[in-house]
């Protein structure tokens, strides 16, 4: 590994675990309550705008673009990190206390909103 190939590994999981923890993540926090549309919404911005950001502007090339993404997807997605068929530490802990509801209603929240990017 190059100097610089670890320097941006090294910068994007600081990166990583300082938004995590200023987001209000819920890896150590109680679980989550996403029901209504207001709920998602707060949950979204808290829980998944630290990494995916408001409005699709993402932290680092690494995280994917949610806003306007199909709900089936979304909410298989969330619900493959929660149940660890997909492993990614963040996401997995950020996911592990929704309930299929909670997927639902935050999934049904990011394939309704639409980015500010053109």
């Amino acid at each position: 590994m190059t100097e610089l190939t670890l320097f941006r590994t090294l910068a994007i999981y600081s990166l990583c675990l300082l938004v995590t923890g200023l987001s209000g993540c819920s890896v150590f926090g109680k679980q989550s309550s996403v029901v209504t549309p207001a709920e998602a919404e707060k949950t979204a911005y808290y829980q998944c705008g630290g990494c995916h950001g408001p409005a699709n502007v993402r932290v680092n090339f690494m995280t994917p673009n949610i806003i306007g993404q199909k709900k089936g997807y979304l909410a298989q997605t969330l619900r493959d990190y929660r149940d660890k068929k997909r492993i990614e530490p963040l996401m997995n802990g950020v996911i592990a206390n929704m309930s299929d509801q909670e997927i639902d209603s935050l999934a049904a929240y990011f394939s309704n909103t639409q980015s500010d990017n053109k």
